[in-house]
């Protein structure tokens, strides 16, 4: 079966293994990756949320969109999940800077893939005694991919065949994330991470009208034809939305980032 996303195959198993690592493994791997950001008091050192974009044809790239995704990687890291960390929303560095100019920092980003050190110097200004770090994103893939596995089971004593379709949806979305310290002008994490949703349904697709091996073969034919009539191929179950992915995604990016509660 192919598996989603090949291209990013060594990526994805990184974020799988870390996804389901302890938190003390997560802990080690932001340590190696931003130890600033390990080492900082995310209580105090705020992350102000810059924005994120769409590099995907598909999804489009609107203000609109942009002020969702933006409150929704806010919403999710200052959850009571991750230790109720005090982000700055989007919502709030947007009027610091005015939207004009936040727009044009936006499409900078989308287009460079990094914040550049004009904007970095506006952002150190603006959220001066407000926010230590900066977070950008850019959603980089939104993919869906179907499967389907078929499982039969003999009962040898009622001569029977059991046949059980499982059809399977998956819908993995990728973003990358940049978070920079204001206090330096530097990058202090590039991360990839993924959200990965998985929808299956199973159907009992055994004949209807039983065939015998030993049959012609347009007798086979022929019950073929009425046992496909009875039981068509099933549908794929719908679509994880890709809102619920995404939020995902961002989830897995606050587990690295939680405050650790004192024992």
């Amino acid at each position: 079966m192919r598996r989603p996303l090949a291209n990013y195959c060594p990526l994805l198993v990184l974020v799988a293994a870390l996804c389901l690592a302890c938190g003390c493994r997560e802990r080690d791997q932001l340590e190696k990756e931003a130890p600033v950001l390990a080492h900082a008091n995310l209580k105090v050192d705020r992350i102000a949320i810059g924005g994120v974009v769409s590099t995907i044809p598909n999804l489009p790239d609107s203000a609109q969109n942009r002020d969702s995704w933006s409150a929704m990687i806010g919403g999710q890291l200052g959850r009571g999940r991750f230790g109720t960390l005090p982000i700055v929303p989007s919502r709030d560095v947007l009027p610091l800077l005015g939207r004009a100019d936040y727009d044009r920092m936006l499409d900078h980003f989308k287009s460079l893939g990094v914040c550049d050190s004009a904007a970095l110097g506006q952002l150190q200004t603006a959220l001066e005694g407000k926010a230590r770090f900066v977070v950008f994103g850019k959603i980089e893939q939104d993919k869906t991919d179907w499967e389907q596995s078929e499982v039969e089971t003999e009962n040898k004593e009622a001569k029977t065949t059991t046949k059980i379709r499982t059809l399977t949806t998956t819908r993995t979305v990728l973003v990358r994330l940049r978070f920079y310290d204001l206090s330096t002008g530097q990058m202090a994490w590039d991360h990839l991470t993924g959200g990965q949703l998985v929808e299956s349904k199973s159907h009992d697709m055994s004949d209807f009208v039983p065939r015998d091996k030993k049959e012609s073969f347009v007798g086979s034919v022929i019950k073929s034809i009425v046992n496909s009539a009875i039981k068509p191929d099933p549908d794929y179950p719908s679509s994880p939305t890709f809102e619920r992915c995404l939020a995902t995604a961002f989830d897995n990016v606050g587990e690295y980032l939680k405050v650790e509660k004192k024992k």
